[in-house]
């Protein structure tokens, strides 16, 4: 257990009390999954054309071997498997992925979970787009306490409404194939830019972690900003005249360490963090396979991130801008 100080006690107290717990927006999985209409129709050529499988975290390898084997005999041809945590972690993480789909010719994806010792999979049209499925999007769900049973049931279903058009399927599942995160260069440093351009800042969509936000960059970003829809893609905010935007990753330390391109050679159980106490920098550590958020700054122009010279990333979104924007405003003076 990690000793904590009594400033830092207080200040996690003074946290707590200004962001309630209430105040957390949902992210990545959640919002997908919020989008859905789901329906007892098999979506329509789901047997003719590519899909990809989107796993949690407890799902193992023997799962997906099982499932690409079943699959294969139903004609679901589920051409790349993927963890969630490495592409649902944020607007740029799934808009790379979103581009590695398109060029793969994409039209399903499968979200495969496991809850509670009970297993699904939720069958879903992939939208084109980087937010990945429309708002209403008809989705097909199967779910069941073995695993077996539940890809016998998408079988005698699938094949039961539609003819078999997928022949040439993989017989293992393909996990390994990489994303490119990122376009520009990567930067361990803060960005002076801040000072000279006005920065986009996407709201949460949620009342109380958008009012939490705005307190938080009236206290410790006094430079030009302009909180922005966050369906706004970057062309759109390059568009509206913005250079800069903040953005964050939210996964496990480990995943947001790999994202974000940092040396993983060196990694340990837990990950140490510069948080700010009373406006000094301090050192906390984080287990590498507990979330965390992430901040950083983009050029949407030429994609560069500046992700700041000291890793500031915490278990909550509210103590991990605190920490970023201070940081910066620490380092660049202002």
């Amino acid at each position: 257990m990690v000793a904590v100080s009594k400033k830092e006690f207080l200040f996690f107290i003074s946290v707590l009390l200004c962001f309630p717990v209430s105040a957390q927006p949902d992210f990545e999985k959640d919002i997908l999954m919020g989008r859905l209409a789901y329906s007892e129709v098999v979506p329509a050529d789901l047997l003719a054309t590519r899909s990809v499988v989107l796993f949690d975290q407890g799902i193992t390898i023997k799962d997906l071997e099982e499932t690409q084997g079943a699959f294969m005999q139903t004609g679901i041809d589920a051409v790349a498997y993927f963890n969630c945590d490495d592409v649902l972690a944020g607007v740029d993480p799934e808009k790379a992925f979103s581009t590695l789909l398109n060029v793969r010719q994409i039209f399903f994806l499968i979200f495969f979970s496991k809850e509670k010792s009970e297993y699904s999979f939720t069958f879903v049209p992939y939208n084109g787009k980087g937010d990945l499925i429309s708002a209403s999007a008809p989705a097909w769900q199967q779910k069941g306490p073995v695993l077996k049973e539940v890809l016998l049931t998408i079988y005698r279903f699938a094949l039961s409404n539609q003819k078999k058009k997928n022949y040439l399927i993989n017989d293992l599942p393909e996990t390994d194939i990489p994303i490119k995160y990122f376009t520009g260069r990567r930067n361990e440093t803060y960005t002076a830019m801040v000072k000279s351009f006005k920065v986009a800042v996407p709201k949460f969509g949620n009342d109380r972690a958008d009012t939490a936000l705005v307190q938080m960059l009236k206290q410790h970003f006094p430079v030009k900003y302009e909180l922005v829809d966050p369906e706004l893609d970057d062309r759109e905010l390059e568009r509206k005249g913005f250079v800069l935007v903040l953005r964050f990753i939210h996964s496990r330390g480990r995943v947001v360490k790999k994202i974000l391109d940092y040396d993983l050679t060196q990694m340990a159980s837990s990950i140490a963090s510069v948080m700010m106490v009373n406006g000094e920098p301090q050192i906390k550590t984080i287990p590498a396979e507990e979330s965390v958020y992430k901040f950083y700054i983009k050029h949407l122009e030429y994609g560069n991130i500046f992700l700041g010279n000291k890793w500031d990333a915490d278990r909550s979104w509210q103590v991990a801008l605190s920490n970023h924007l201070q940081l910066m405003r620490l380092d660049l003076k202002y």
